[in-house]
């Protein structure tokens, strides 16, 4: 399954998520605190499933991050660059709102709006790996979704964030505390909810304690218990 062909030319067309079947398949979001490891969890995981070449469930998955955001700046509506979107990047209310007086439509409300339809239909299709893009808010209703949190350490996320990106210490904490209130403000704008809220999610794993192998393992094992469930559930209506 070419979930990007699929999602542009639904985008294209201008369909309706109503006009999209689910699957039933199941995926997997991840919410992040920065520096936390989200994305590279996601591509653990989706490494652990080559292992399972043998089982339908475990193939055809396809990470969305940067790629999700590439197909969204592709929508001709859509005039914020790709870097603003992959960091997520949160604009003071009061200026979107005037921008909305003088343009008629705000481009935040209609980039984050296509980025959360864009999540949506991903999920619906199946077999993806979403990391942020408030996938576990724009997907809380849909079944198969299994929906995880990472959390660190300041100190931890800190020394990664200054290896991955060359920064010094303080660089690597202020763009922390940036990504982090970028997030919070993201989802409470548009959802009213609290990120850090636990039971937004299905797990929440300390990634300064617990190794993302055992991460990944736990999270297969979610996978096959939902697919199960909806098997079992399934034969009991045939």
């Amino acid at each position: 399954m070419n979930h990007l062909e699929i999602i542009q030319r639904l985008l294209k067309e201008k369909r309706s998520l109503d006009e999209l079947p689910a699957t039933g398949l199941p995926f997997v979001t991840i919410s992040r605190q920065a520096g936390a490891g989200g994305h590279l969890l996601a591509y653990v995981v989706l490494t652990e499933f080559l292992k399972y070449e043998k089982q339908e469930l475990f193939q055809g998955w396809h990470v969305f991050d940067k790629q999700l955001c590439e197909v969204i700046a592709q929508d001709p509506q859509i005039q914020e660059t790709i870097d603003t979107l992959a960091r997520e990047k949160y604009r003071p209310e009061f200026r979107d709102f005037i921008e909305s007086l003088f343009t008629g439509q705000s481009s935040q409300y209609t980039l984050y709006k296509t980025s959360f339809k864009v999540a949506r239909m991903l999920a619906l299709l199946g077999k993806v790996i979403i990391v942020g893009r408030a996938g576990a808010m724009v997907t809380a209703d849909l079944p198969q979704g299994i929906h995880i949190r990472l959390v660190a350490p300041e100190s931890r996320r800190v020394i990664w964030m200054m290896k991955r990106f060359k920064l010094t210490k303080e660089e690597a904490k202020a763009a922390i505390a940036k990504q982090d209130s970028d997030r919070r403000k993201l989802i409470r704008m548009f959802f009213h909810r609290d990120i850090e809220d636990p039971l937004l999610y299905d797990a929440v794993w300390n990634t300064g304690k617990v190794g993302l192998d055992t991460i990944c393992r736990a999270t297969i094992d979610l996978i096959r218990t939902r697919a199960a469930a909806k098997a079992k559930a399934s034969a009991s209506r045939g």
